[in-house]
């Protein structure tokens, strides 16, 4: 038995945009957040272990 896809209603639509939209925007400031620690440690070690405490990951895009 195949199940169909209907239509998203107008609320479940507004809501993965919402979702889509939150997702973007935690995405930007974790990177926003590794990029200024990059920019604030004092070697790689230091670097590893900031990003490590803040649950960061060092692959930042820009």
């Amino acid at each position: 038995m195949r199940s169909e896809r209907r239509p998203l209603s107008p609320e479940t639509s507004e809501f993965a945009r919402a979702r889509v939209s939150a997702e973007l925007g935690m995405r930007h400031q974790r990177d926003q957040a590794a990029r200024t620690v990059a920019a604030r440690a004092h070697d790689a070690d230091d670097l590893r272990g900031l990003l490590d405490m803040l649950g960061l990951e060092a692959g930042a895009r820009s």
